[in-house]
C-alpha cells in the first residue's frame, strides 16, 4: 500500500482533461506506462520546437511506479521502450475518420531525470479542448494496482456525466473484441492487426479471433475472472464509480458476444477518501509517512527525503529513509556518505541496521572492512566474493540461477502476475530480458507477494 498511498495521497486534489478520443483509443500497453502518460499530459509545456514535453525526478517516477526497488532502473528501460514504440488507434464514430499516431517521440532517462517528449500530433488532443472530453481525478487513477481495471474505467468515466440526478444505472455496452482492443487484451501493434484496423469499417470480431496472434484472457471465463472481476472490484473500491456488468449473448449456444456495463456515481465514494485518510494517519503514526512531523524539521524535507531515495540503490522503505534522516539531523550529505561507504563493506547482513550505525557513529573507511569484528571472516568474504565475481561476469550464475527458478512450483504463478498486471508473456521475458533482470523481476514479485 505505501508508496501507492503516497501516490494517491500526493495527487487527490489534482485533475486531467483529456480528449474522449484519446480515451477511447485501441492500443496496448501496460499500467506503468498508463501512469507515466497519464501524469506526463498533465505537466506537459511546450519545448522550443513545439512539442509537449515533461521531465521527471527519480522520486515522482518511482512513486507513481510504487516501487523503489534496485530493478527501478531497469523497469523504467523497459517502459521508455515501450513507450516510445507505441502506436495509438484513433477512430472518431461520428465523422467516420480514423488515424494512428505515434505518441511518444523520444524517452530518455540522464543524471536522475526522465525526459518525454511527444509527438507534435498530441497537441491537437490537449489543446483548447471545448467539447467531447472528460476530466478525472488523478489520485485514483495513479492508485489501480490492474491495468484493465485502469483502462476499464477511463471509458466508463466518458460515458458517467449521462448518469442522472435519482443514480439510476446507465447501461452502456460494448461489442466484446473491441472492449478487448481497447484496453490492450489484444496487440494492436501487429502489423496484421493494424491493417485491418486501418480499413474504413473494422471488423473488430475478425480482428481479435482470426488476425492476431498476442491475446490474452481468450475464454469467456478467463476473462470474466481476470479483466472484469478485478476491474469491479477495483472500481467500487477506489473510484468515484459504481459499476456492475453482465455478458451480452447471441445465438443457439449463448456466445458472449459483448458486454453491457452499468455504472452510477459512488455513494460512497468520500466514506473511501475518508479512509484513505485514516491509513494515511496509521503510516504517519507507524513512521511510514514521507511526512515528518517533528518540530526541527527542515521546510524542504520532502526535496531531502527524495533526494535520498533516488541516490540509495537498495530497496528501502519510507520508514527507514525517513530514520536515516533523522539520525543524521537532515543532513543529506552524512546519509549520502555512510551509504557509499556500505558499498565498499564486503558483507551487510542488516542494511538498515548497518546504515543507522554508520550514521550515527560516523564510520569512516577505517570501519568497514571488519565482519563481526573479526577481519579473518572479512577475509574468507572476500575470496568467497572474488570468487562470485568471476562467475557472475562468465554469465553462468545468473543463467543456473534462473534455470533453477522457471523450476519452482510458483513460476507459474508469477508468469500469471505478469501477464495480468504488465500484460508481458512467458515469450516476451525470456526475449527482452537478461536471466539477471528476469531474477529482478521474480525478485520483486516475491517481495511484493508476501
Amino acid at each position: 500500500m505505501g508508496l501507492s498511498n503516497d501516490a494517491r495521497e500526493l495527487y487527490k486534489h489534482e485533475e486531467i482533461t483529456r480528449s474522449n478520443t484519446l480515451i477511447s483509443a485501441k492500443y496496448k500497453s501496460t499500467l506503468t506506462e498508463n501512469k507515466i502518460m497519464v501524469l506526463a499530459l498533465k505537466k506537459a509545456k511546450r519545448d522550443e520546437f513545439g512539442r509537449p514535453t515533461i521531465t521527471f525526478s527519480t522520486a515522482e517516477i518511482k512513486r507513481v511506479m510504487g516501487r523503489d526497488d534496485g530493478s527501478f532502473y531497469t523497469q523504467l528501460k523497459s517502459v521508455a521502450k515501450a513507450m516510445t514504440g507505441r502506436t495509438m488507434f484513433i477512430e472518431d464514430k461520428e465523422k467516420h475518420s480514423f488515424k494512428f499516431i505515434n505518441i511518444i517521440h523520444t524517452a530518455e532517462f540522464e543524471n536522475g531525470k526522465f525526459t518525454v517528449n511527444f509527438t507534435p500530433e498530441m497537441n491537437y488532443y490537449l489543446d483548447d479542448l471545448k467539447s467531447n472530453f472528460t476530466t478525472m481525478n488523478m489520485g485514483i487513477l495513479v492508485d489501480f494496482t490492474s491495468n484493465y481495471a485502469y483502462r476499464i474505467y477511463e471509458l466508463l468515466k466518458t460515458q458517467a456525466y449521462r448518469v442522472e440526478k435519482d443514480n439510476e444505472p446507465l447501461k452502456i455496452d460494448y461489442n466484446l473484441s473491441e472492449l478487448k482492443l481497447a484496453i490492450g487484451c489484444v496487440n494492436t501493434q501487429e502489423e496484421r492487426v493494424q491493417k485491418e484496423l486501418d480499413k474504413p469499417n473494422p471488423d473488430f470480431d475478425y480482428i481479435v479471433n482470426s488476425v492476431a496472434k498476442e491475446k490474452h484472457f481468450e475464454k469467456w471465463y478467463d476473462f470474466k475472472v481476470n479483466v472484469l472481476e478485478v476491474a469491479k472490484r477495483q472500481i467500487n473500491e477506489k473510484s468515484d464509480l459504481e459499476i456492475d456488468y453482465e455478458p451480452l449473448r447471441s445465438g443457439r449456444g449463448g456466445k458472449v458476444v459483448g458486454i453491457t456495463f452499468y455504472i452510477k456515481k459512488n455513494e460512497n465514494y468520500k466514506e473511501i477518501e475518508e479512509k484513505t485518510e485514516q491509513e494515511n494517519e496509521i503510516l504517519l503514526e507507524n513512521g511510514t509517512s514521507v511526512v515528518d512531523t517533528s518540530d526541527n524539521v527542515p521546510q524542504d524535507y520532502e526535496d531531502r527525503f527524495a533526494e535520498i531515495m533516488d541516490y540509495i540503490e537498495k530497496k528501502v522503505s519510507s520508514k527507514d529513509i525517513k530514520a536515516f534522516l533523522k539520525i543524521a539531523d537532515y543532513d543529506v550529505e552524512r546519509v549520502k556518505a555512510a551509504y557509499d561507504l556500505s558499498k565498499k563493506q564486503t558483507e551487510i547482513r542488516n542494511f538498515v541496521g548497518w546504515m543507522k550505525k554508520a550514521i550515527e557513529e560516523g564510520y569512516t573507511d577505517e570501519n568497514i572492512h571488519l565482519i563481526d569484528d573479526s577481519e579473518e571472516k572479512a577475509q574468507k568474504a572476500d575470496i568467497i566474493l572474488e570468487d562470485y565475481k568471476k562467475e557472475k561476469e562468465s554469465g553462468n550464475l545468473a543463467e543456473r540461477t534462473w534455470n533453477r527458478i522457471k523450476k519452482r512450483d510458483e513460476y507459474q504463478e508469477f508468469i500469471g502476475y505478469l501477464l495480468d498486471q504488465e500484460g508481458m508473456t512467458e515469450e516476451t521475458l525470456e526475449i527482452a530480458y537478461s536471466p539477471r533482470e528476469c531474477m529482478e523481476l521474480y525478485q520483486n514479485w516475491k517481495m511484493k507477494s508476501k
